[in-house]
This record gives structure tokens, sequence and C-alpha cells, in this order.
């Protein structure tokens, strides 16, 4: 073969695989890739000079299809599929091998919710997977630095938890099968991206001052160089001591002495009790209906229900004859994002400590007063939570698995921000989360320090429900803005008949003040440079601030479900590496 039949072979393979097809590679894990698609032919530089928007293929499938935020955990997971296993087994798979390449945002040791659809009893269910606070917790041992970095800084780690909460109750496989691919890429190693190298320079002052991270992620006293082999020997340990042993011995066994031990000798306030005490909770999901479909996600400590009151709030707003991304559009949008972000800073913690007015937040009469408070052609000045009647949140990973028989996960976990609280906790190779940093120091927060309390969250793992079947499965990583990128894409499906990719890949605004707690709201934004000038312009003549951004950040991923023929669709988010693989 010469060396032009040669390029014209790889050519055609490569056409073959923006068109869906999907090819067994011999990568590192022996795992399933599929090629990205090229870049739009309208993409142009952006305000960094960098194209950073470019287009996914639409993938497709009709027996599995899998999203993430790494390309090596979405083979992870149709790996599982592909050997019988279903949706809630691959999903497992797939967070596991995200905690491997992806160390910033996801460990066995981070935090996460899972909303599911099990097909066969066409049920939404959720479960909570947070870590709460240790219950030595108290105020006084906490500065705003000691919230978002070190010993002090972790909940309890809960992810694992979760896979195994999924596993006993749906899934079909052991858990040391569906840690095999994880388990692979952390004793074999994964490729050294720039985006991976760049991460690890970002923080290898803070890595420094941790002996056990600067071992870990400073081999020789430096990151590891682009374009070789991330070999992760602790990790691989961990993993397969839990393969072998369960994942009991995190939390009551040999592992989980090892981590009190650590954290006693660090000066650290976990303990053992923390540990063994930890149980992942099911938890009722909550909804809300519009326009003919039902859209299921997390209660608090999630803040998902912020993307549900803006939904709400639009609800009464012909938002398809306003026109994506208008300035009329954007500016009820943006308005009912500040309104619904006061009511989540005013009401939002874990249940278990305080009482939040679910009902109320979402009932359509409130829906209705809190669009009133809209004026179509000003700004607020300041929005307030709103009245009732009554009284009574950085570095994340979202996966979506959707199997042949309709069973559908949408699962997010995170460190919190990038490497968590910055510590890699013995030798166990892992980062537990920062997500204390979700506790907030002042008396008259509802998420106020307190042992044994789940931190607040913006974790918004969503299902979507017409005529008693799911259709669609979403979410996405990104701090504060998860939920307003999660209503965003929502409209963009249900009110522009979007498909996935086009949905998840449409430009997008953020809030762009400080959200985490306060209840006087301005109107201050983060906007994609996609988005025409004159469009912001008008914005700004109607009272809003506005910096002009290349990403809002975040990646979403998820995938649609037609009930009459079961084609599936994913959704990759082109900001980042998401990677949609079907079959």
């Amino acid at each position: 073969m010469t060396r032009h039949d040669r390029r014209q072979e790889w050519r055609a393979r490569g056409r073959a695989l923006v068109a869906g097809t999907v090819i067994v590679a011999g990568c590192a894990a022996g795992m399933i890739a599929q090629a990205p698609g090229a870049q739009r032919p309208d993409a142009r530089p952006t305000a960094s000079g960098l194209q950073i928007i470019g287009q996914r293929p639409l993938v497709s499938g009709m027996n599995g299809l899998v999203t993430s935020n790494e390309p090596a955990a979405s083979a992870a997971g149709i790996r599982i599929l592909m050997r019988g296993g279903n949706a809630f087994d691959a999903a497992v798979a797939t967070a596991a091998a995200t905690s491997v390449v992806a160390p910033a945002m996801s460990t066995l040791g981070g935090n996460g919710f899972a909303t599911i659809y099990i097909a066969s009893a066409h049920r939404v269910e959720a479960i909570n997977f947070f870590g709460t606070a240790p219950n030595a917790a108290k105020p006084e041992l906490f500065t705003k630095e000691k919230l978002n970095e070190g010993i002090l800084a972790s909940p309890t780690p809960s992810n694992l938890k979760g896979y195994q909460s999924l596993l006993e109750k749906y899934g079909t496989m052991k858990l040391a099968d569906v840690l095999e691919p994880a388990i692979e890429l952390a004793d074999k190693g994964f490729l050294v991206t720039p985006e991976f190298a760049r991460m690890i320079e970002r923080s290898q002052e803070v890595f420094r001052k941790y002996p056990s991270t600067a071992r870990v992620y400073l081999p020789d006293g430096a990151p590891p160089k682009v374009g070789t082999l991330f070999v992760q020997k602790d990790y691989a340990n961990t993993l397969k001591q839990v393969a072998a042993r369960g994942a009991d011995d995190f939390y009551h066994g040999d592992l989980a002495r090892r981590i009190a031990k650590f954290y006693q000798e660090q000066g650290g306030i976990l303990t053992l009790k923390d540990l063994e005490d930890y149980q992942a909770k099911w938890v009722e999901p909550i909804s809300l209906s519009y326009r003919g479909f039902t859209i299921y996600t997390q209660p608090p400590n999630s803040s998902a229900i912020a993307a549900l009151e803006q939904l709400n709030i639009l609800d009464g707003f012909d938002v398809k004859t306003l026109g994506h991304n208008s300035a009329p559009y954007l500016h009820r949008f943006m308005e009912a994002t500040r309104l619904s972000l006061a009511d989540r800073n005013r009401w939002v913690a874990d249940t278990d400590a305080v009482k939040v007015p679910i009902a109320q937040l979402l009932s359509k009469p409130y829906g209705a007063r809190e669009r009133a408070r809209i004026n179509p052609d000003r700004a607020m000045p300041v929005v307030d939570p709103g009245e009732l009647t009554s009284t009574p949140d950085g570095d994340t990973t979202h996966l979506t698995v959707v199997d042949k028989a309709g069973n559908m996960v949408a699962m997010t976990q995170t460190l919190g921000d990038s490497f968590g609280s910055k510590v890699v906790v013995g030798d166990t190779g892992l980062f537990f989360s920062n997500q204390m940093r979700h506790m907030h120091l002042e008396a008259d927060s509802p998420s106020k320090i307190r042992g044994g309390i789940r931190p607040r969250s913006n974790q918004t793992p969503t299902i979507v429900v017409r005529d008693g079947t799911a259709v669609m499965a979403l979410g996405t990583p990104g701090g504060d803005s998860i939920w307003q990128r999660v209503a965003q894409t929502l409209v963009n499906l249900i009110d522009f008949n979007m498909n996935m990719q086009d949905a998840v890949a449409a430009p997008r605004f953020g809030y762009g003040g400080p959200e985490e707690t306060g209840l006087s709201i301005k109107p201050v934004w983060i906007v994609e440079d996609r988005v025409p000038a004159e469009v912001v312009d008008r914005l700004k003549a109607m009272g809003h601030e506005i910096r002009i951004v290349a990403s809002e950040g975040g990646a979403v991923n998820g995938i649609s479900r037609d009930p009459r023929t079961g084609l599936l669709i994913g959704g990759a988010d082109p900001r980042g590496r998401s990677y949609a693989i079907g079959y």
C-alpha cells in the first residue's frame, strides 16, 4: 500500500467515525474510542485567540450511549455496556474511570448525586451521596481559607458509597468487574495531555505544601510532561483493594483505618466514626411540569431547585417567539436567574437541618408572582428573595448513560475546586473534596457550619419525562453556574427543539457576581462572545453589566431517547473534553 493509499484509507475511516461508527482501539486500557469531529466551518478565534468552540459529531446509538467529560471514561462505560451490563453498571464504570483520568474533578473520595430512570417501572429515583461534614466541625475551627484548602476542607468522602448503593439496588455486575477499566488506567497509565499538565503546573506551588500530594503529582520534583504516561500506582492499589474486599473496606476496614490515621496525624477532624456512620440516601426527586414535559432533579441540599424555579418563571413567556439568544429572551432569562439565585441563597441547605419550602418555590402561583416582577425593558437594580405565603455550589464532572432498555443515569460528582482539598490522603493516591467551602461562617446562612450535615451543592443531574417515559438525561460540571447551564440547555431542547448536541453547544451566559451567599443580586453577567455584539449592546442599555468571555465554563453532556424507535442521541459540550460514544 502506498503512502497515498494509506492516507485515503485513514480519511475514509475518519469519515466513518464522524458519521457515528464506533471502533475498537488498542489504547492503554483496551477500550473503545471514537474520533472527535472536525471544527465547525464557522468557528472563529475567541477573545483569547483560541478557537475553543468546535463542533462535535452527532453521535447516536440503538444499544447504548455514554457521555462524560473524559473520552477514556466514556470508553469505560461503553466497554461495560458491550459486555452485557446495564446503564447502572456502566455509570459506575464511567465514574470510576473519570476519577483516574480527571483527578482534579473527582475521585472515590469526592461527593455526588445521581438521578436515575428505571425503564421497567417507568419511575425516576434520586440518590444523594454527598458527604456530610465531620461530626466535630464547628465554626470556630475554620477560616474561609481553611474551608477551601487543606486538611479541614473535606467532608466525609462519599462517591464510593454512592457507587455501591447504585450497584446493589439496580446493577447486574459486581463492583470488581465495573472497576476493571479504572484499575487498568491507574495501573498502566494514561497520556498526559496539555490540559492535564497545565492544571498541575498551575497548582504545583500549593502541591509542594503537602508532601503526600507532591510525591504523586510532582514526580522528580516537577509536573509530568505532555506526551508521557501518568501512572498512579497508589490509586491502582486502592482500587484493587476495593475490588477485592468491597466498598465497605473504605468505610469500615483497613482503608478506613488508614484514612482516619492520616487525618489524625495531620491535624484533621475526619474520624473513623465519620466514615463508619456515613450512608448514601435514596431521596424523593423534585419535579416541575414545563410545556408538557416533567423535569426531575435532586432536592436540597442540591441547588437544582433553582434550575426548576427558572423554568417555572419562564413558563409564562413565549420564549420561542422572542427568539433564541435575542436581547428580549436573554433579558427575561437573566432576570429569572437572579430571582432564582436569591431564593437559592435564602433557602437551600440540607433538609436534615433546615426546612426548605420546596412546594411553594416550585408552585405555579409563586412562579407567576416572580414573573410579574420582571420589567420587559429594564433590569431590576437589585433582586431580593421572593415573598412566600408562609415560611418553613470549581470543579466537577458529569456523566450520562442510557442503555438499550431505556434505563438512564445522570450522575454528577465533584471534588469542589480543582484537586479538591489539594491533599492526597496518605498512600491511597486519593484527593478528597473541599466541599466544606459550601458551608458558611455566617450565622444566618441556611448552610452554616454544622457537624453531620451535608454542605449545599450546585449539582443538578436531571431526567426529563414525557407521557410517562424518560426522553432525556443531562447535567454538567462547573461550580455555581451548574443549575443555570442545565436550565438554558433544557430551554434549548424543549422550546427551540434543538438536538442534544446543538443544545449543549449553543452560546450561554452565566451570573458574573458573587453567588455563594448574599440576598441582593445585581445584574452582573458573563456572556460568551458568540452572542452578537448588537444583542450585548441592547442588554447593556437595559441595565445589565456584561463581561464578554470565550467560554462561560462548564461542559454539559446529555442523551436523548426517542421512545418510539429507541434511537439515542448524545451531546458532548465542545467547551471541554466531553465525549459521546454510542453503538
